[in-house]
């Protein structure tokens, strides 16, 4: 058991395993990306019609268990009834999580960390927030605040251009998003936990 869940965090997302998850969708590399990011949408209603916090990030995590079993040498016929089953997986897992707060950078000032709520109850969670994000490197800082900013087209469109001034992909750029919100949320988890009663 420990042998198994040491080989889990010892996997990560590569190129080349990403490369498999688009040639599980089809041969021809654009068709592949249609798919992909069409399939990537229904993932994320699926998850939002359902409650569930941080959707992206969920299907992020679908996506990276599918990778990891390709990449591991599994057959994957349908990846999309396969894609919907690890979904749902995911999703009985979150019911058992604790309660995690939605870390979304589009509800703060990108020039600063420091912002105040009126209502006491999310107080703890902003504290833990701000020194969360205070432990990121710089780069990494303005990679999380810039990479959820605006909505929709503009939201594309930021990306894009953030990707360009990191001279790196969109693929890429996501999964060092979804890295350092990862982290994050981790980091707030733990300092949720770790707060004095007093505090909360």
């Amino acid at each position: 058991m420990t042998e198994e869940k040491e080989s889990r965090s010892e996997w990560s997302l590569t190129e080349e395993a990403f490369n498999k998850l688009l040639a599980a969708f089809s041969q021809d590399r654009d068709e592949a990306a249609r798919q992909y990011e069409a399939l990537r949408r229904k993932l994320i209603r699926f998850f939002e019609w359902r409650g569930v916090l941080l959707a992206e990030d969920r299907v992020d995590q679908t996506f990276n268990r599918i990778a990891k079993r390709i990449d591991q040498g599994e057959q994957v016929d349908n990846v999309v009834a396969y894609a919907y089953r690890v979904a749902y997986l995911l999703y009985l897992e979150w019911l058992k999580e604790p309660e995690l707060i939605d870390i979304d950078p589009e509800t703060i000032d990108p020039l600063t960390t420091k912002q105040t709520f009126e209502d006491p109850e999310h107080e703890p969670r902003q504290r833990c927030f701000d020194r969360c994000l205070a432990e990121q490197t710089n780069d990494n800082r303005k990679i999380i605040l810039s990479y959820y900013q605006e909505e929709r087209r503009a939201k594309i469109e930021r990306r894009k251009n953030l990707a360009d001034q990191l001279k790196t992909t969109l693929d890429a750029l996501r999964i060092r998003a979804h890295r350092i919100r990862k982290r994050l949320e981790e980091c707030i988890t733990r300092c949720l936990r770790e707060l004095e009663p007093g505090e909360m």
